[in-house]
């Protein structure tokens, strides 16, 4: 059952929390040292010193190193994939509606207009 749960809390950060894996870091810290009181204090600024430390985004490496902490291989696959899945369902998603909607040929105008708008902005 802990299982289910360690994908759920992650799956969960990773579908609400925008702005990067920085942002979850206020979110983890209330799930899992207030709320659950898995890791402590002291802890999660261990893990977030390790996770900044290693190559790759700080959400996934705290997923994987508290999956790993609490139920070894199996929690950290979930965990990682519950922070991830959201995220990447999401890009499934948007690609399919644009997949079909570019083709729209007052989408495509619209789009060759913005271009120097963004351009500008740039």
């Amino acid at each position: 059952m802990e299982y289910l749960e360690l994908f759920w809390i992650f799956f969960k950060l990773g579908l609400f929390t925008f702005g990067g894996g920085y942002a979850m870091i206020p979110q983890i810290k209330e799930t899992l040292v207030d709320k659950k009181g898995w890791i402590s204090d002291n802890d999660m600024l261990e893990l977030l010193a390790i996770c900044e430390s290693t190559p790759g985004p700080v959400a996934i490496n705290m997923a994987t190193y508290i999956g790993y902490k609490r139920k070894k291989f199996f929690g950290a696959l979930l965990c990682t994939l519950g922070v991830v899945l959201p995220s990447f369902g999401i890009i499934i998603l948007v690609a399919t509606i644009l997949s079909k909607i570019i083709t729209n040929k007052y989408l495509k105008r619209f789009i060759e207009g913005v271009k120097p708008v963004i351009m500008a902005l740039i």
